[in-house]
């Protein structure tokens, strides 16, 4: 069992802030001149996007070609002054390599650090667009500690290797999401999506000013974690670095000093020797968390390794190894987190809907669950990929026809029925039909609780919150917060078990 002491959240009001000013940099002609040579390397013969470009010149090279965010009148963006180059070069792609994988020497194991869950610097973060974030990045100065942000190719080339490995694995056991809907009210213990969606709540609770309940919460998170670093399977990298952005993005500093420590010993311990993910997280544990900018250039890094991601397991759409659904729910499913926004799926349009067609044509050789789980993925792509409402409008209801009472006993058809009336309350949401939005997300709620068999699960709360956020939306400030109490309570009864142990063993934590 763990050691871990317990968590108490930071008090209020404490943000992380930054004293650096970046400046504005145009270099010379003959500066650009001197570095062509690196940057050829990496366009033409690497094939590197240019967003990877500026970040490896910029943190490697010490050649920031960037003003500020907040662009002086006159100034280019970075984007346009390599774009201008480019032209002025004649550099144009024709193929496309990816880069040497690299190596860094096995991690050793840290100890877990630190004692607190921290308020979030960034109350309004959420409605900060990713480029936006990103930009902020690319448009600061050089970063001084040079070491480790020159990982960047780190970062990726293991990226690279882990997800190349699991494409070439003939058989993976069965899949975490395929175990998880067998029996949702009972999720496996190593089903990283539970222990991902328990650090969200820990987020949540905390910003709505229940920080002993985001304490008991990231004690729960912690303890899923040992569990879910037991076995290598798909999905379990993307939801460590997807725990890991969300606690950079919203300034839970204290929390991702002990979450990269634990996991990088766990992960040391319990993973194979050449696996990737202890790397990766040992140059996470070395970067710089100080400043403002060197935390952008961490939630950078990993968007980065997000969009490299992205065009290795797309490169894969179509071809037999599309049979494997985990590969679509990396890339669509998956997709809605802060750290994979703005990964421009929609540009891979016609392939992907001929894969998800030629799937769904074959419904008669798939069993019943996984044909709602391509149901539910052509929903989710159309919807919030392709922007195509009127389309998402009849495939919701074509999921709910699927999943009508007549198969209320199936829980896992229950839980899909809840996601189709989750969708069809956005689509009524843009159109500002309220009532009919509220009424498909109680709806929801109560799928939920059946899927769940009780209305203190994790995802029940999860719904509980969109539902409130629905009332504050449509101006029912009352009901939102009659709502964001039931879900506290529900949040309150789903970590009684935790608090049990706490109040069992005093200060010393779980046996």
């Amino acid at each position: 069992m763990s050691r871990l002491v317990p968590l108490a959240p930071r008090p209020a009001g404490e943000v992380w802030t930054s004293s650096e000013q970046p400046a504005c940099k145009n270099h010379s002609k003959e500066e650009w001149s001197s570095r062509r040579g690196v940057i050829e390397q990496l366009y033409i013969n690497e094939g590197r996007k240019l967003v990877e470009i500026m970040t490896i010149m910029a943190s490697k090279h010490g050649f920031a070609a960037t003003c500020l965010t907040k662009t002086p009148v006159g100034c280019p963006t970075s984007e346009q002054m390599y774009k201008k180059r480019f032209k002025k070069w004649n550099l144009r792609k024709r193929g496309h390599r990816d880069p040497t994988e690299s190596h860094q020497s096995p991690c050793h194991p840290a100890t877990a650090a630190s004692e607190s869950v921290e308020g979030s610097r960034t109350a309004g973060r959420d409605s900060a667009s990713a480029s936006d974030h990103e930009a902020a990045y690319m448009a600061s100065a050089p970063i001084s500690r040079a070491g480790p942000y020159s990982d960047l190719e780190l970062m990726l080339g293991n990226v690279r290797s882990w997800s190349s490995h699991q494409l070439e694995t003939t058989h993976v056991a069965q899949e975490p999401m395929a175990r998880y809907l067998a029996s949702p009210d009972r999720p496996p213990l190593q089903d990283s999506r539970t222990m991902y969606r328990t650090f969200e709540l820990v987020f949540d609770l905390w910003a709505h000013g229940q920080g002993q309940l985001a304490g008991l919460a990231a004690r729960k998170a912690f303890y899923a974690l040992e569990f879910v670093l037991e076995e290598d399977h798909p999905d379990l990298v993307w939801h460590i670095l997807d725990s890991v952005y969300d606690m950079v993005d919203r300034g839970h500093m204290q929390l991702l000093d002990m979450f990269l420590r634990y996991a990088t010993e766990l992960s040391s311990r319990q993973l194979p020797r050449e696996h990737p993910l202890p790397r990766i997280l040992q140059q996470l544990v070395e970067s710089d968390y100080s400043s403002q900018h060197g935390r952008d250039h961490v939630c950078h890094l990993l968007r980065s390794a997000w969009h490299r991601n992205v065009d290795i397991l797309s490169g894969q759409i179509g071809s037999e190894t599309a049979s494997r659904l985990w590969l679509f729910e990396q890339l669509i499913w998956d997709g809605r987190t802060r750290l994979r926004r703005s990964c421009r799926l929609a540009s891979r349009q016609e392939t992907f809907t001929q894969a998800l067609a030629s799937l769904n044509h074959d419904r008669h050789a798939l069993c019943d669950m996984d044909v709602l789980r391509i149901m539910a993925l052509t929903l989710e792509y159309t919807q919030m990929d392709l922007k195509d409402r009127a389309r998402a409008e009849e495939l919701a209801l074509d999921l709910l026809s699927h999943t009508n009472d007549s198969a209320a006993g199936d829980r896992s058809n229950a839980r899909f029925h809840a996601y189709a009336r989750k969708m069809l309350a956005r689509l009524q949401e843009h159109r500002r039909e309220w009532a009919s939005a509220e009424q498909n997300l109680k709806f929801a709620v109560e799928k939920r609780e059946a899927a769940h068999g009780h209305g203190a699960d994790l995802r029940v709360i999860r719904d509980m919150w969109v539902l409130a956020g629905h009332y504050s939306r449509s101006g029912q400030q009352d009901l939102a917060e009659r709502t964001i109490l039931d879900a506290v309570s529900r949040a309150d009864s789903f970590l009684k078990p935790v608090s049990d142990d706490v109040d069992d063993e005093g200060a010393g934590g779980p046996p």
